[in-house]
């Protein structure tokens, strides 16, 4: 045996004895509980008019007014709070900036993932899109809108051709 494993043995033994020849009677008593005072009964204090006067009531708002007219138009609990100093404009100040052009969505990739193989040194991944199965190798244009970019698994970068827009779609491991 190790030395290690004489050890933990030496270990286990010493803590099996202090388990077996200590006191392990409870030394807490049993404590009855002692009777508290009770408090008065609330009681409804009368008016010095006698009789109880009308009581007016508010007409009810609408809860996103009530919301709005407490913190400022934002709710106090969920505000944010940044301690970072603003970024500075590169604008002179007042100046129109035209907002930035909004770029359409790319469509998602129509393509599903079949297998691959490498076949002289190069990955070749089998791609299915409806009925057709496709054999992509990379920088294949599939049909003017598809470049194959890169193929290293796990994953295979295309580049959607009309807005230069990359994505990747997952051809799993090298194995």
């Amino acid at each position: 045996m190790k030395r290690k494993h004489l050890v933990l043995g030496a270990l286990f033994v010493a803590s099996a004895a202090l388990l077996a020849f200590t006191d392990h009677s409870p030394t807490d008593q049993v404590v009855e509980a002692a009777p508290r005072p009770h408090a008065a009964p609330a009681t409804a204090v009368a008016r010095p008019g006698g009789a109880a006067s009308a009581v007016a009531i508010v007409a009810l708002r609408a809860r996103a007014e009530r919301a709005a007219a407490g913190a400022g138009g934002r709710h106090a609990l969920f505000g944010a709070l940044s301690l970072a100093p603003p970024l500075p404009s590169g604008a002179p100040p007042g100046a129109d900036v035209p907002p930035l052009p909004s770029t359409p969505p790319a469509p998602d990739i129509p393509f599903t993932y079949i297998g691959k193989q490498t076949a002289d040194g190069r990955w070749e991944v089998y791609l299915a899109r409806g009925d057709d199965t496709l054999i992509v190798r990379e920088q294949t244009i599939v049909d003017g809108t598809y470049r194959i970019e890169a193929i290293a698994p796990p994953t295979m970068t295309l580049v959607y051709l009309p807005t230069k827009l990359v994505q990747t779609l997952d051809i799993g491991s090298a194995d």
